[in-house]
């Protein structure tokens, strides 16, 4: 006969169950003790009391399953959500940087950048500083004038306006920043990007690291060649512009990459046309000195000259500068008397120049003709000898005569007023150039100067 038991709510939490298996396995320990200590005193047959049947394992009854029964393996996440580009991501990334990815180049600059339309061309406005002869280049082989039309000086964003459009290659926005751990691409270009169409921009992988409305940091080990070129996500689309890091290896590489946010971009292209862009030509001042030597009929001159140069429109230059030059001892037949002159000249002089660009990669080449007046200071410091016979009567006599050297030394400065045309060859920071100087008085004098030398420009 059973006996009622009233019914009773079970319990199904986590520790109320712990307790009940606890109890359960107490239980039956307490039992089995008994049994065993009977079977060891008893001697002969070992005679044991039936041994009572194992109790029945105590299910708890749960109202749900817990939840690591219900738990299931996740479905691998789609990498534009997990923030990581797969194969189909990268293969976005290539294509969009292929074809909106293009090189700019000034007659003494070139970087990267992107285009934002048909018309528009966002680059770091360090690339377009000094836009003389600003072009623009495709990877196709097209090369386009353009124009600035925007600068943003505080977030560094310069946008360009093209002279034709390039249609269909324009980059799309991203709709907002990544997140921090999201992948990134940067994109560069090579100093021979868009002259030869099998020429792929260059790319770094990297992560999000660092985020605020103002300033983007990436893991990506970007170059100089990335300065001004589009950071993409894993959708191809563009999430900032990279512009140079402060702590630029000499190796050309920064551990930590930096990009204006997309956000910014986007308020630099709605300002387009709002409020017309003039540009400033002001004046650039620089330094430039050089090693020169001065060749005339009978003289030769080794020195170096130093100046300040002026920039213009950055075409014209205007160099006033100082020089200081030294004789060189010209070898020939003494003759009597005896003598020595040693000459040290200082020059002063004001050179006008033209600046007439010819490539602008892989290096910066210039012709710079030029005009220019001045003066310069001779100072002639002449020394003779001669031979004077102390008793002059000693040669009608049979004693042997006696001489002594005389010294006569005599230092003078002649200015003389200096007209010459020159051409010199601008590589980068190296110039060279050949100067024709002109001497009008008292005598007519030709001057050959030729010279090596740097400068800023």
């Amino acid at each position: 006969m059973r006996t009622p038991t009233r019914e009773r709510t079970h319990d199904t939490s986590p520790a109320t169950r712990l307790a009940r298996s606890s109890a359960v396995a107490l239980a039956a320990a307490f039992l089995a003790f008994p049994v065993a200590a009977r079977a060891q005193t008893q001697g002969g047959d070992v005679v044991t009391d039936p041994a009572p049947p194992p109790p029945a394992p105590m299910l708890a009854v749960a109202s749900s399953p817990p939840a690591a029964v219900l738990s299931t393996p996740a479905a691998p996440a789609d990498s534009s959500e997990s923030g990581t580009c797969g194969k189909a991501g990268l293969e976005r990334v290539a294509e969009a940087a292929r074809r909106g990815t293009v090189r700019i180049t000034t007659h003494t600059n070139w970087g990267g950048g992107f285009l934002l339309d048909d018309t528009h061309v966002v680059t770091h406005l360090g690339v377009v500083a000094r836009p003389f002869q600003l072009r623009v280049h495709a990877r196709d082989g097209l090369s386009i004038g353009a124009k600035v039309v925007f600068v943003d000086a505080f977030e560094r964003i310069a946008i360009l306006e093209l002279e034709a459009p390039i249609p269909g290659k324009g980059l799309e926005l991203a709709a907002s920043a990544p997140v921090i751990g999201s992948e990134v691409v940067a994109i560069g270009v090579f100093v021979d990007f868009g002259e030869r169409e099998e020429r792929f921009p260059a790319y770094r992988r990297g992560i999000v690291s660092d985020r605020d409305d103002d300033l983007m940091s990436t893991d990506a080990l970007v170059g100089t060649n990335h300065i001004g070129g589009p950071l993409l996500d894993c959708q191809g689309q563009v999430v900032g512009m990279i512009i140079p890091p402060p702590s630029l290896l000499v190796s050309g590489e920064a551990p930590i990459g930096h990009a204006v946010p997309v956000g910014k971009i986007r308020e630099a292209r709605a300002n387009v046309g709002k409020k017309p862009y003039e540009s400033r030509p002001g004046v650039i001042l620089g330094f430039a000195t050089a090693f020169a030597a001065q060749f005339e009929r009978d003289k030769g001159f080794v020195g170096a000259t130093l100046g300040i140069p002026m920039l213009f429109a950055d075409q014209w230059e205007f160099l006033p500068r100082f020089g200081g030059f030294a004789q060189v001892p010209a070898q020939g037949d003494v003759e009597l008397p005896l003598g020595r002159t040693d000459t040290a000249r200082l020059t002063w002089d004001v050179r006008f120049g033209y600046r007439i660009p010819l490539v602008s990669s892989p290096a910066s080449v210039s012709l710079v003709p030029s005009l220019g007046a001045g003066f310069h200071w001779d100072y002639t410091k002449e020394k003779t000898y001669s031979l004077v016979l102390e008793d002059p009567t000693c040669m009608s006599q049979t004693a042997p005569c006696s001489f002594r050297m005389n010294e006569h030394e005599q230092a003078s400065w002649k200015r003389g007023d200096v007209f010459f045309a020159g051409l010199g060859v601008s590589v980068n920071l190296m110039t060279f150039g050949y100067e024709l100087r002109v001497v009008p008085s008292p005598d007519v004098k030709f001057i050959h100067q030729v010279s090596l030398g740097i400068s800023t420009f």
